[in-house]
């Protein structure tokens, strides 16, 4: 009976090594050590690309009011007011808006008869460089 006692479970089970002595390894904690960096370096990496999906996410949203205000813009215009835009290259078609700290750059050009006759076609192009270049262009048809 006197086996069978709380000492005899707390003597028997939690002992460890010949010394008896208690707590965890030199190499345990190491290995602890290991695998919990190894998670917060995982973490840490998906909070980044979080982050910078999102200011993509942002300055895409920007660039797309961009563009839809100056369509809109040269759509409410008369066909003989319009610029004569045949590229985006083309003097006088392109403007470079600041939002955010970020210079944008916009430019559009209006072809004639496209895509059929008696209807122009307005693209408008923004571009923007953070982590990288890129492009954003929209389209519409307008009756002549």
């Amino acid at each position: 009976m006197n086996q069978l006692g709380p000492m005899f479970f707390t003597k028997k089970f939690l002992q460890t090594g010949k010394s008896g002595a208690r707590g965890f390894s030199l190499i345990e904690v190491l290995a602890a050590m290991a695998i919990f960096a190894i998670a917060v370096l995982g973490l840490a990496i998906g909070a980044t690309t979080v982050v910078r999906n999102n200011q993509i996410s942002y300055f895409t949203t920007i660039a797309n009011n961009l563009a839809q205000d100056k369509l809109e813009d040269l759509k409410a215009k008369t066909v003989s007011s319009l610029p004569s835009c045949p590229s985006y290259t083309t003097t006088g078609c392109s403007d470079s808006p600041v939002s955010s700290g970020l210079t944008f750059t916009r430019s559009w050009q209006i072809v004639l008869n496209q895509p059929v006759t008696g209807v122009n076609r307005i693209d408008i192009k923004v571009d923007w460089t953070d982590y990288t270049t890129h492009t954003l262009t929209i389209s519409s048809a307008v009756k002549q």
